[in-house]
């Protein structure tokens, strides 16, 4: 992803090392099991736009790189918690925490990692006060998993689709981008324009991650295919599906109830032309990201991030 600049994969490739470092504990199963979730995989896109935005200023290994390290481990955290609350049994292709060892192990290592981010935050020796947005970040993103959670079976509005998934994915990148730029000393109006890029990358982000639900193979993606409907979230594409044809919403709420076929509401989907409306809404956001970025000094950490955003 990275081949382009090779000064952001030095910094990513020793990040990495500096997170492995961070995962050790007195504890060999909090250990393993951190290790585990944490360095299992995964495109690290989080911490690497901390670090990325930080290169824009200046750049101090020993305040970006517990910063990054925190946003990781923050985001693990969360996805633990996801995984026991939707009873997901593998994740990145491999068991998860909750599968493996049961449920009260993998809230506690979610609490254990919940803990490791703030001491990582104390590390950055940064001011209570540019913290604090990291605080209002994990505020939003449990207001938002909350809102999907009490929204199950309910097609959503557009709008109110877009401000669940701007708080639920959204705010942890537009977090990221903002801990980078304040570490990195950036002007107040540079902060700003990185944090609204991160919100508008998350969102097209998670647009994506809902369109690859659809289309994609388990195989590939390491998740159930059409995961999301069945599990009564009702996506951008099924409400883009079913404001073009109001007759599909009788049948999804039918299938809600046990009957239909899954295969023939996507295919009802795709005919209504909601993949195809979705995609254009990403794109949007993809052009936001340009916007935002196209304001602030040309250097490595804008080229490179108009680059990951134009591949979404």
């Amino acid at each position: 992803m990275w081949d382009n600049y090779p000064e952001i994969k030095t910094e990513l490739a020793a990040f990495e090392e500096y997170l492995a470092e961070k995962l050790s504990s007195h504890n060999d199963f909090l250990q393993t099991a951190c290790r585990n979730a944490v360095l299992s995989g995964g495109k690290r896109l989080r911490p690497a736009f901390t670090i990325i935005t930080a290169m824009s200023g200046n750049y101090r290994r020993e305040v970006v790189f517990p910063a990054a390290a925190a946003i990781e481990v923050l985001h693990t955290a969360t996805l633990i918690h996801d995984d026991i609350i939707d009873c997901a049994k593998t994740r990145r292709g491999q068991l998860t925490v909750a599968e493996k060892h049961g449920i009260n192990l993998a809230v506690y290592t979610g609490d254990y990692l919940l803990a490791k981010a703030l001491r990582l935050l104390v590390e950055t020796r940064m001011k209570p006060e540019r913290l604090d947005m990291l605080a209002k970040a994990v505020s939003m993103l449990c207001e938002g998993e909350i809102d999907q959670y009490l929204g199950k079976y309910e097609i959503a509005s557009v709008h109110n689709y877009l401000k669940r998934i701007m708080r639920k994915t959204g705010i942890l990148f537009s977090a990221a981008c903002l801990l980078g730029a304040k570490a990195g000393e950036l002007d107040e109006d540079s902060i700003r324009l990185y944090g609204r890029f991160g919100l508008s990358f998350g969102t097209a982000f998670q647009i994506k991650d809902d369109l690859l639900d659809m289309e994609s193979s388990e195989r590939v993606e390491g998740k159930p295919v059409i995961n999301d409907l069945k599990e009564g979230i009702v996506t951008l594409p099924v409400i883009y599906a079913v404001r073009n044809n109001p007759e599909l919403r009788d049948e999804i709420r039918e299938f809600f109830d046990g009957k239909g076929d899954v295969r023939q509401i996507l295919n009802r989907v795709a005919s209504a032309g909601g993949p195809r409306d979705s995609q254009a809404l990403k794109q949007k956001y993809v052009e936001k990201c340009r916007k935002y970025l196209s304001q602030l000094p040309d250097n490595i950490a804008t080229r490179a991030l108009r680059e990951v955003a134009e591949r979404l």
